[in-house]
């Protein structure tokens, strides 16, 4: 007797296509603190911070359903490594994270073009846990000055 696949293994095999074909997948590097507290705000520092990782997930749902496993992880690496003009070892919030479709952020075939452009001048709080002083508190996606970059996996 021949085997019958049934509805679950064909959704499953589906998904697993879908996932495969269709997502991208992307990563971010900024002096900005975004991190993800993910408990009831204490400090107003928590709370700012929060906020910050928040105006990142609404930038990139702009154009994009999300999903991330991690919250942004604190890094030390050197700054030419994550996409900034420097070879000094800075201190940085790395956040991973895959789109729905594929291809939603690019431009002239530039896989990251529309990133930099929706990110670009977008404000933030300040005066968290970063380690830079920037005269006007919004993300830069250009030199001089960039503090956020992105990556295509």
């Amino acid at each position: 007797m021949g085997s019958k696949k049934g509805p679950q293994g064909s959704f499953l095999l589906a998904a697993i296509n879908y996932a495969v074909k269709y997502t991208m997948e992307y990563k971010l590097y900024t002096l900005v603190d975004i991190t993800h507290t993910r408990a009831p705000q204490t400090t107003a520092e928590q709370k700012f911070a929060e906020q910050n990782f928040n105006t990142v997930l609404q930038t990139l749902g702009i154009r994009a359903n999300i999903t991330y496993v991690d919250s942004p992880a604190v890094i030390h690496t050197s700054g030419r490594l994550a996409g900034f003009d420097t070879d000094e070892i800075l201190r940085l919030w790395r956040f991973d994270f895959v789109t729905d479709r594929d291809a939603l952020y690019e431009d002239n075939n530039d896989p990251i073009s529309l990133l930099i452009k929706d990110f670009h001048l977008v404000p933030y709080i300040s005066g968290l846990n970063e380690v830079m002083d920037q005269e006007i508190a919004v993300f830069n996606t250009l030199d001089p000055g960039k503090n956020i970059s992105f990556f295509a996996k």
